[in-house]
């Protein structure tokens, strides 16, 4: 199994494998808010994309290739030990989540903000720029938010960045190839959408409107990275239905 999954073994037994999946640039502790709700008798494992929690330079030399091997092993190994694996994914994570219940290795999903359709907003440059420059306003909830989900260490040589040009370009391949993937997915599901979003357009829905036995939530108050009390809310009371049914399916 990849070294870069911190796995939690919380009981002896194969019941349920809980896997958490980052969006690009991300890291797990953006899903620090789950956490607690989580079985205590669950397998859980926190994945750490290849390149990310590092510098600049280690996620230009990752590619889009390795994440999705590295999403295989993780999942493929927690498939075969346990009776039920289910995914926690937020932003380019979902992606590896959809092809991995496409392929029968997941058994449900929990979705956050699934990138099948994307716009750009104000926001989206001005964040970005900011941690970049280091002029961060932890009052600014937006920005906070950003930079708590961020996985890349500071670095401020612009020419470091310039491999991050095809990372990206890898992950709009993804998205078109997840599109199609999306229609054949069968798994009990639930995807979020926030009406606020800096990069995700909400007609992604539209793309899962054919999957089956998946419910689909829009946020109001909320984007990308940031989820207003009332939204978060919402996710938590959601996963702890979504965790309670994943028990009683074992």
């Amino acid at each position: 199994m990849d070294l870069q999954a911190d796995i939690d073994k919380r009981s002896a037994g194969g019941g349920v494998a809980l896997v958490f999946i980052h969006g690009i640039l991300g890291s797990p502790e953006f899903f620090d808010f789950l956490i607690p709700y989580v079985p205590e008798d669950w397998t859980v494992c926190s994945l750490t994309l290849k390149g990310h929690c590092g510098t600049v330079r280690d996620f230009g030399a990752a590619s889009m290739s390795d994440w999705k091997k590295q999403v295989k092993s993780v999942v493929g190994c927690l498939h075969l030990a346990h009776r039920r694996v289910v995914v926690v994914a937020h932003s380019m994570g979902t992606l590896f989540a959809i092809r991995e219940a496409v392929e029968g290795r997941v058994d449900a999903l929990f979705l956050m903000n699934v990138p099948l359709a994307l716009h750009a907003t104000r926001r989206l440059f001005m964040t970005p720029m900011k941690i970049f420059t280091g002029n961060i306003d932890l009052s600014d909830k937006w920005t906070a938010a950003a930079v708590k989900a961020y996985g890349i260490s500071d670095d401020r040589n612009i020419l470091h960045y310039l491999p991050w040009i095809a990372r990206y370009m890898e992950l709009f391949g993804e998205i078109r190839r997840t599109r199609r993937l999306a229609a054949r997915l069968d798994v009990p599901a639930m995807a979020y959408f926030s009406r606020h979003d800096e990069m995700v357009s909400l007609s992604a829905a539209k793309y899962l409107s054919c999957s089956h036995g998946l419910t689909v939530k829009v946020l109001s108050e909320s984007g990308h990275y940031y989820y207003a009390d009332e939204d978060k809310n919402t996710l938590i009371l959601d996963f702890r239905d979504f965790c309670k049914t994943q028990a009683f399916s074992i």
